[in-house]
């Protein structure tokens, strides 16, 4: 079976699809047609619909075709109209003048460069070979298709089942089955080339299965297909009929065939159709029937296949084969002079870099002498330079530690405030107590137990509170002292919510002390959910002092600058998200401006006036979130306020 250039690819490029076709109604245009591109289109259409309906009306318009777009310069409807009657000629079974219909194609093809159009010219030329049963040169030309990837890939499908039916024909069954199997799936997604499905008829019924491939055979006839597929495909059936001894199936599917065949002189399909009548009608002992097919076989090999055509075909191959040979030619020695041309400019650029090795050895020696000159001072200036890193180093430490007595210092006042409320109530309640006692001595004395009871019962309930007081006396202390002491990094559960209050109330209370004329409105509100995290409290209680004072100082500020007409509000608040913790801390004073935002965690680095801050407070504050495997984040809006937000892990600290 010959069916590979069922689409063939000038058909796809310039042609519409055959059943769209009005053919009276083009041929009617084609009278009045004046000689420009739209007769030469028309021809093309008319060309490519009769190719594998009636070859010789397809032959006859290419050749009124042909002569006009070479007249035009129309190279697309030339390409096109030589592609056709290629193929139209290969049904007649006139091979070798297919096969320079062909060669001609392929060189207007190179002419244009377009990769598309070379890949489907070579498998054009493959075609031919195949149709004459050479299939090495059919396969060699089908395989040439892989040279130009892009193209093989636009046109898998029909690439894939051209070399995959060679293979069946070169009885390389496993190599035919991958490849139609390829342009089989292909295919499913627009049915309508029957090529795949009658060779995975004709690969199942090498395997014995004709149930299948009969199947497949008859869904291929069922697409629409042109007459020269119709015929195959009958020949396929007709074939398994044959195989399987059900004769009379054979006869009739092998006759539909034959018929259409001479009706549109597709003379090679003559040949095979009778072959398959001749071998049925042999079996069958109806000598006279096996001998007319024979006969007709024998009429139409002839034809086909005569020794005249048989040398022109053998000639034009073996000049095709020259050309080839002078082009793998030419391509040698164009890389030969690429070569010798890459060998000299080698050659040049190493002539140059050794002239530039020697001047900058030349340089380098000049060089050498003034670089150890420069190192001797560089040595000293090291040695200055690492004095006064030493210098730098302490006074930084310095300032470090002064920062942290500064934020001690401005603690001391909230803290004696702090301290005075628990103090208060130990001295009120001790005071209640002596008196508590008195009141007891003179019960017992008089003898009145239920009244001494009750007393006693006073006394024991003021102890408590004077005890509980006293403890919260001693964690004010136990806090300040954790926040003076030098840090040991030592992390334990801290209650997030506490620590923020307290060192809230210390802030407040110490700028207060400070100024008496301070004053400012502070919420908080704290997420109740959190459990105690591992942190170094006295860490993140410096972080929060600074981040207080900042807020405060920044209201205060913004209030002093509106004379008064101001209400300062710094907000505080907790919340547990996303497997963390957030500490915000919010304030509505003068915020921080947009030029300054780049370098608020810089050492030394602050926006208040000289002498009012070191510029230590957000940068340790930064690095300590960061020892935390926290984030220390600030939206601000220049003269409406800023927040810091203090981003901590719930776990992994």
């Amino acid at each position: 079976m010959k069916v590979v250039s069922s689409l063939l690819v000038f058909v796809l490029m310039f042609t519409c699809a055959s059943s769209q076709l009005n053919v009276d109604s083009l041929k009617k245009e084609l009278a009045i047609a004046k000689e420009d591109t739209n007769k030469a289109k028309i021809l093309l259409r008319l060309c490519s619909y009769y190719q594998w309906r009636i070859p010789d009306s397809s032959i006859l318009y290419a050749m009124q075709g042909i002569p006009l777009a070479e007249k035009l310069n129309f190279e697309k409807a030339q390409l096109g109209m030589y592609g056709c009657m290629g193929e139209a000629l290969s049904g007649k079974g006139n091979f070798s003048l297919s096969l320079e219909t062909k060669l001609k194609s392929l060189k207007l093809a190179e002419k244009t460069g377009d990769e598309r159009t070379i890949a489907w010219a070579y498998a054009g030329i493959g075609t031919v070979y195949f149709y004459s049963h050479d299939y090495k040169n059919a396969l060699t030309y089908f395989i040439k298709t892989k040279n130009f990837p892009k193209a093989f890939h636009q046109s898998e499908k029909n690439f894939t089942g051209f070399i995959g039916e060679t293979y069946f024909h070169l009885t390389q069954l496993d190599s035919a089955f991958k490849y139609i199997k390829r342009a089989y799936e292909l295919d499913q997604l627009d049915p309508q080339w029957s090529v795949p499905y009658y060779y995975m008829a004709k690969i199942y019924a090498k395997r014995n299965d004709y149930a299948k491939a009969i199947d497949f055979y008859r869904t291929g006839l069922n697409l629409r297909v042109p007459s020269l597929d119709l015929i195959n495909g009958n020949k396929g059936i007709a074939e398994i009929f044959k195989n399987i001894r059900l004769f009379d199936s054979a006869v009739y599917y092998a006759r539909k065939a034959l018929v259409i065949a001479q009706g549109q002189s597709f003379e090679n399909e003559v040949i095979e159709a009778s072959s398959i009548l001749k071998d049925v009608y042999k079996e069958m002992n109806f000598t006279d029937s096996a001998f007319k097919y024979q006969e007709l076989m024998l009429a139409a090999k002839d034809s086909v296949y005569g020794q005249e055509k048989v040398k022109q075909m053998q000639n034009l191959s073996f000049n095709e084969q020259l050309r080839q040979q002078e082009l793998l030619a030419q391509q040698q020695q164009y890389q030969n002079k690429v070569k010798t041309y890459v060998l000299i400019a080698t050659v040049i650029v190493f002539v140059i870099i050794a002239l530039i090795l020697w001047r900058n050895n030349r340089y380098k020696q000049r060089a050498f002498d003034l670089l150890r000159k420069q190192k001797q001072q560089t040595e000293q200036e090291g040695r200055k330079a690492e004095k006064a890193l030493e210098v730098l180093q302490a006074t930084q430490s310095q300032l470090i530690q002064s920062e942290k007595m500064a934020s001690l210092g401005e603690l001391t006042a909230g803290i004696a405030h702090e301290i005075q409320n628990p103090l208060n109530f130990v001295n009120n309640f001790a005071e209640i107590n002596t008196e508590l006692i008195e009141e007891l001595k003179s019960e017992l004395q008089a003898d009145n137990k239920k009244e001494a009871l009750a007393i006693a019962d006073n006394i024991k309930e003021n102890q408590q509170k004077i005890n509980d007081h006293g403890k919260r006396a001693d964690a004010i202390v136990k806090g300040m002292l954790q926040h003076s002491r030098a840090n040991t990094g030592k992390k334990e559960p801290t209650d997030i919510n506490a620590l923020a209050e307290e060192y809230l109330r210390l802030s407040y209370h110490g700028l207060r002390a400070k100024d008496i004329a301070f004053d400012a409105n502070f919420t908080t509100d704290f997420d109740e959910t959190i459990d105690k995290i591992e942190v170094t409290p006295q860490d993140i209680g410096r972080v929060l002092l600074n981040l207080y004072n900042n807020a405060f100082y920044s209201v205060s500020e913004k209030k002093a600058q509106l004379n008064g007409i101001f209400q300062p509000l710094v907000s505080v608040t907790t919340k547990r998200t996303n497997g963390k913790i957030e500490i915000s801390v919010k304030d509505n004073g003068t915020g921080i401006p947009q030029k300054a935002l780049d370098k608020i965690y810089q050492p030394f680095f602050t926006t208040k006036p000289t002498g009012q801050g070191t510029g230590l407070g957000l940068s340790m504050s930064y690095d300590i979130i960061k020892v935390h495997s926290g984030e220390l984040k600030v939206k601000t809006i220049e003269g409406e306020g800023a927040e810091f937000t203090i981003q901590l892990p719930l776990s992994g600290i």
